[in-house]
């Protein structure tokens, strides 16, 4: 059971950062750092 809502919380989390990351993205000023945002959202550890 703890297994079951551990699974359902992280992906809870990941969504709500990726949810995060796709505003960080429309919102960046520049390519440049929406390439920045890019490459630190291709490193996270899942």
């Amino acid at each position: 059971m703890d297994n079951m809502i551990d699974r359902f919380r992280q992906r809870r989390r990941i969504s709500r950062e990726n949810r995060a990351i796709d505003r960080a993205l429309q919102s960046a000023p520049t390519q440049a750092m929406r390439d920045e945002l890019a490459i630190l959202a291709q490193r996270r550890p899942y």
